[in-house]
């Protein structure tokens, strides 16, 4: 497996992270291979359970390569490793993480077609630890909305301050389609001034296994604030709805993420939750779900140009070595976090120390 996995590694070298709507620039000239990544190492305890852990968890390559003014292409291997929920088995899991072919018309600029597989273009969380604040998802990125989409998406520049997407895919989270359906969504983004960016979005499809009925409806909005250099707001909403043998099934989230950096190499974030999910749609069972983070930060020198380089739409430069110890509080008005005899537990406490290195 050691020896696959390297050659995998060595032949794809893809990378981490798609901050997708970033403006990417090259020092090399328009034919150049850009070729980065990133690598997660983790320790983590955690209270109900009683025990902890240290973990190698996550490695990721990519490659970067323009064709001309109008056409590229980017690549994101990943490889992490994972456990079975049911057996505990530790195993390796490899993926495409992003696969993306880029293309924009020569004379017309303002248009952008995308095909692959992208982030979700909603929210302010994403998949990839540097491109997160904070080295814990919340249960909104895990359960409210998709994080990864595979197919086509279009954007287009209305103006200086106004932007307009609309994409088809296979469903939520879905490499591969699991019915014959396609779910489709559209994104409105207003930039009122320099690093502020509002979205509203909505999609609409089937998500069921095999089926193409019922179809599945989310409404979702963000905000990413910058007022001052050292401070970044990340906010989300969600609300989604899908029918469930002749009734509708709802779920209602928020997210609000500070962080503040308070010199070259210092910062803490604290992000707060709420997901109510009152028929068990998303979580497995009825409850309100609620969460409280704090997470220092150190981290050292700016990472390199290009894609990779920035929390998108602030000027935060990501750090090429960064510490974040955590702590977090979660909550839940029934019982669901279970603890070291399987008893469920309506809260936990989580303790994480971070190690992301880009290279």
């Amino acid at each position: 497996m050691r020896s696959a996995l390297a050659g995998t590694l060595l032949c794809c070298l893809w990378s981490a992270a798609a901050a997708q709507d970033q403006i990417v620039t090259f020092d090399e000239g328009p034919t150049s291979v850009t070729l980065s990544g990133f690598a997660v190492a983790d320790a983590v305890w955690d209270r109900n359970r009683n025990e902890s852990s240290m973990l190698a968890g996550k490695l990721a390559v990519s490659l970067f390569r323009p064709w001309s003014d109008h056409l590229y292409f980017f690549g994101q291997l990943t490889t992490l490793l994972g456990q079975d929920e049911v057996t505990g088995e530790t195993h390796t899991e490899i993926e495409i993480d992003n696969l993306i072919i880029s293309w924009t018309p020569p004379g017309a600029t303002a248009l952008n077609l995308s095909v692959g597989r992208f982030d979700a273009p909603l929210g302010f969380e994403r998949d990839d630890e540097p491109l997160n604040l904070i080295p814990t998802p919340s249960f909104n990125f895990e359960l409210a909305r998709p994080a990864k989409l595979s197919g086509a998406i279009l954007r287009w520049t209305a103006g200086p301050a106004l932007g307009l997407s609309t994409f088809v895919a296979n469903g939520w989270n879905t490499p591969i389609d699991n019915n014959s359906g396609k779910t489709a969504g559209v994104r409105v983004q207003w930039l009122p001034r320099d690093s502020y960016a509002i979205g509203l979005n909505a999609l609409y499809g089937p998500e069921e296994n095999g089926a193409n009925q019922p179809k599945r409806t989310l409404f979702t909005g963000d905000a990413t604030l910058q007022p001052v250099p050292a401070v970044i707001l990340g906010l989300e909403v969600n609300h989604g709805r899908q029918p469930d043998a002749g009734a509708s099934a709802t779920w209602t989230g928020a997210v609000a993420t500070g962080f503040l950096r308070f010199d070259r190499n210092l910062a803490v974030t604290v992000r707060g939750e709420v997901l109510d999910d009152p028929d068990g749609f998303t979580s497995g069972q009825a409850q309100t779900l609620s969460s409280l983070t704090i997470a220092p930060m150190y981290f050292y020198r700016e990472a390199q140009q290009g894609i990779f380089s920035t929390i998108e739409h602030t000027t935060f430069r990501l750090p090429a070595f960064s510490l974040r110890p955590a702590v977090r509080f979660d909550w839940s008005n029934a019982p669901y976090f279970e603890d070291a005899d399987g008893a469920l537990q309506r809260s936990n406490v989580t303790g994480i120390l971070e190690l992301v290195y880009l290279f």
